[in-house]
C-alpha cells in the first residue's frame, strides 16, 4: 500500500500544497499520494483518529493551534511560535513541527539583500507569531505590530518576551516606519488608502499569495520597492515538510534537493 499524506484546513480549496507535494513525489519516484481535506478545528481530532494509518499531514488555518492539543510532542520552534503546521506519525503518536518559520527565513534570504533591524508586522495571530520568530532569527530586534484590536495581543506578547525583542503595538492607520513590512492579515482584509500611505517600509513580505498581486504588493511595486510573495514561503516550508514526510529527518536534505526545488517552483509558476 502506498504512503498517504495530505493537507488539512478550512477552507482548503485554494491550497497549493497538493500541487507542490505531488511534484516532489513524482521527482523522488516514490509510491505515495498527497490529498487535501476540508477539516474544521472541531472535526480535527476525530478526522486524525480516523486516519491514523496516514503518515503525515500539513496543517493550515484554523488547525495550527488546535494541533498542539493532539500531538505527543512538538519541536522547539512550534513551542516558541505557538503553532504547528506539520504533523507526522510515529509509534508513540503524532509529532508536531513548524516549518513556516524556516520557510519565511529562506524566502527572505533569497529575495531581500538585507532585512534590516526593524519591522512592521501587520496582524497578531498565529502566523504573525511565526513571523516574529522567523524575523528575530534573521536579526530583527525591533517590531511595530499593527492590529485592529489591541486587546487581543497576549500570545504575541508572550512570544516576543521569550525572544527578547522590542515590540510596540499600534492600531491600523497609525503612521509607522520600519526596514521591512510583513503582512499576515487574511487576504480578505482590505486596508484603506490612508492606512497604506501611513506605512513607511523599505521592502514588503506578504504572506498572502492568493489572489496575487495583493493590495499591498501592488502599492510596493508602484513605490519601486522589493516585494516577496508568500508563495515563496509556501514552497520553502513545503520542502522542509518533504524532508519529514519522505526522508524522515527535517535537517537532512532530500536526494537531488536542488532539482526537487526547481520542480516545486515550476509547479506553482515561480
Amino acid at each position: 500500500m502506498n504512503s498517504r499524506f495530505g493537507v488539512l484546513g478550512s477552507p482548503i480549496g485554494h491550497s497549493l500544497s497538493p500541487t507542490l507535494h505531488t511534484a516532489i513525489i513524482n521527482r523522488l519516484g516514490i509510491d505515495a499520494v498527497y490529498e487535501k481535506f476540508d477539516v474544521t478545528a472541531e472535526a480535527f481530532p476525530q478526522f486524525v483518529a480516523e486516519h491514523a494509518e496516514w503518515e503525515g499531514f500539513s496543517l493550515t488555518m484554523p488547525l495550527k493551534q488546535a494541533a498542539r492539543q493532539l500531538v505527543v510532542s512538538e519541536c522547539a520552534v512550534s513551542t516558541l511560535a505557538g503553532a504547528i503546521n506539520t504533523i507526522v506519525s510515529r509509534p508513540d503518536g503524532w509529532i508536531g513541527f513548524n516549518t513556516d518559520v524556516w520557510g519565511a527565513q529562506q524566502a527572505l534570504a533569497q529575495h531581500v539583500d538585507a532585512v534590516g533591524e526593524s519591522a512592521v508586522l501587520l496582524g497578531a495571530g498565529s502566523t504573525a507569531r511565526s513571523m516574529l520568530v522567523a524575523l528575530s532569527g534573521l536579526g530583527i530586534r525591533s517590531f511595530t505590530v499593527m492590529v485592529r484590536d489591541t486587546a487581543r495581543v497576549d500570545d504575541l506578547v508572550a512570544t516576543a518576551s521569550l525572544l527578547g525583542v522590542d515590540t510596540k503595538f499600534e492600531t491600523i492607520g497609525a503612521s509607522v516606519q520600519g526596514d521591512l513590512l510583513v503582512n499576515t492579515l487574511p487576504g480578505a482584509v482590505v486596508l484603506d488608502d490612508d492606512a497604506i500611505d501611513a506605512i513607511d517600509a523599505g521592502a514588503l513580505f506578504d504572506v498572502v499569495y492568493d489572489p496575487w498581486p495583493t493590495q499591498l504588493a501592488s502599492e510596493w511595486v508602484a513605490r519601486g520597492l522589493p516585494v516577496v510573495s508568500g508563495k515563496w514561503m509556501l514552497v520553502w516550508q513545503a520542502l522542509r515538510q518533504a524532508r519529514l514526510f519522505y526522508g524522515g529527518d527535517v535537517d537532512e536534505e532530500l536526494p537531488d534537493e536542488a532539482i526537487i526545488l526547481t520542480s516545486m517552483r515550476a509547479s506553482v509558476g515561480l
